[in-house]
């Protein structure tokens, strides 16, 4: 789904088959990794047998301050919902879920960076704008 996800959003993408497979190549890899760590943790959606929704959550340890407990936060990526399943509330379900377990597991926040389109999704679910972090690009 991540590959299709990436094309709705750039529809101008052109993907050759040697690029297509090191990608699947790349995010296999990835997966084995990230379904092993104690890092990351995916969620996914069903509707009848079909995985129609996910998100990806990788769990960030801030550093220790004094005179406070110090709880990890969750960066939350790579939310997708199929388009043909939109508009069902399974997106906002999986949110919902995913929000219930962080705060059973204490979390400090959740962290996403939401594209245009996917900012009234969140805010529908609670979410609201922080200030803009800052970047240094490494790379083009």
């Amino acid at each position: 789904m991540r590959y299709d996800y990436t094309l709705e959003e750039h529809p101008e993408l052109a993907v050759t088959e040697e690029q297509k497979r090191d990608y699947i190549d790349e995010m296999h890899e990835f997966l084995e990794e990230a379904i092993g760590s104690e890092n990351w943790v995916l969620w996914v959606a069903e509707y009848g047998d079909e995985i129609v929704a996910h998100a990806y959550l990788e769990l960030v340890r801030k550093v220790p301050r004094p005179g406070r407990a110090t709880k990890p936060f969750i960066y939350m990526t790579n939310v997708y919902t199929r388009p043909q399943h939109r508009g069902l509330g399974i997106g906002s379900r999986l949110a919902q879920v995913i929000e219930k377990w962080s705060r059973e597991l204490e979390h400090d926040f959740i962290l996403v960076w939401p594209n245009e389109r996917g900012e009234a999704f969140y805010t529908k679910n609670g979410y609201s704008a922080c200030s803009v972090p800052m970047e240094l690009r490494l790379s083009n």
